[in-house]
């Protein structure tokens, strides 16, 4: 039985993260950090991060986890007990939390970095890359990598989400920390902002823009890996996984390699396909 150690990492600018580390029994040189999504934190979804994270020591791969600032809806963090989560996180400070995980795996001895980001999650591991040089992430697992805004915009087409977004825009210009109205959840006027705003610092997956430039994945030169559930209910109609998974691929120009993978059967957090979805990532990180 492999250990699982309960710890907690420090970033730079005073945040403690929660998580786990696996380290295989003949530790070697290469780590998946994984990335959580929206709302999320490291120990949900715990029949698939044990599946992942059992493929990963058989295959001697050290597995880390660790909640990011956006963990939960609400939370207190930080030396001044700041509020974030969700509803309250600065989407651009995501590259604090993902350096302090990279430089913990660093200082545990591995020199192979894998980043596999989830949801919201495969957006900040994108961001990352794109803001930092880290030459010790040696490959980028992108999954279920949808748009939010694409989601808005569906919404506001159908007429049940309409002017949400001005409602916002309304809010944190009268208040920077507003609330948006409850039956939206709790979220600040300023997030809804951050995620739905086309442009924006988290806007890395445009695909409903015909026009955009891809910027943040044109720039990667690792290999990259895009993985799908095939029924996944975050991409809008008449979008189809198999359709973006070409869009990715051809908009990254510059990656080392591209590897596209449709889970058939399984969504969004690949429910069900637990084993299959690990089989996938571990496969992947040893062909690359």
């Amino acid at each position: 039985m492999i250990p699982v150690f309960l710890t907690n990492i420090k970033t730079r600018d005073g945040l403690t993260l929660e998580g786990i580390i696996r380290h295989p029994k003949d530790k070697k040189r290469t780590a998946l950090i994984w990335i959580h999504g929206l709302t999320s934190h490291f120990s949900s979804s715990q029949k698939r991060s044990h599946a992942i994270s059992d493929a990963c020591i058989k295959n001697g791969i050290g597995f880390f986890m660790f909640n990011t600032r956006g963990a939960n809806v609400a939370n207190l963090g930080g030396k001044k007990y700041s509020l974030i989560g969700t509803g309250f996180e600065n989407f651009k400070e995501c590259t604090e939390d993902i350096h302090a995980m990279i430089l913990t795996a660093k200082r545990l001895g591995y020199t192979r970095i894998i980043l596999a980001g989830h949801s919201t999650g495969a957006n900040k591991a994108l961001y990352y890359l794109y803001k930092r040089t880290n030459h010790a992430v040696k490959g980028l697992i992108l999954l279920g990598p949808a748009s939010d805004i694409d989601l808005e915009l569906t919404w506001r087409s159908e007429g049940g989400q309409n002017g949400r977004l001005a409602i916002a825009k309304r809010l944190y210009k009268k208040d920077r920390k507003a609330l948006m109205p409850a039956r939206f959840g709790l979220l600040s006027a300023k997030r809804y902002i951050s995620l739905y705003t086309p442009g924006s610092a988290e806007d890395v997956f445009p695909y409903y823009n015909p026009r955009a430039t891809w910027k943040e994945l044109k720039s990667i030169r690792i290999p990259v890996a895009v993985i799908f559930g095939a029924s996944d209910a975050c991409i809008m109609k008449p979008r189809t996984t198999e359709k973006l998974i070409a869009l990715f691929k051809e908009k990254s120009l510059q990656a080392k390699s591209f590897t596209g993978i449709n889970i058939s059967g399984t969504g969004h957090s690949f429910k069900k396909k637990e084993l299959a979805l690990a089989t996938a990532i571990t496969r992947w990180i040893q062909k690359n």
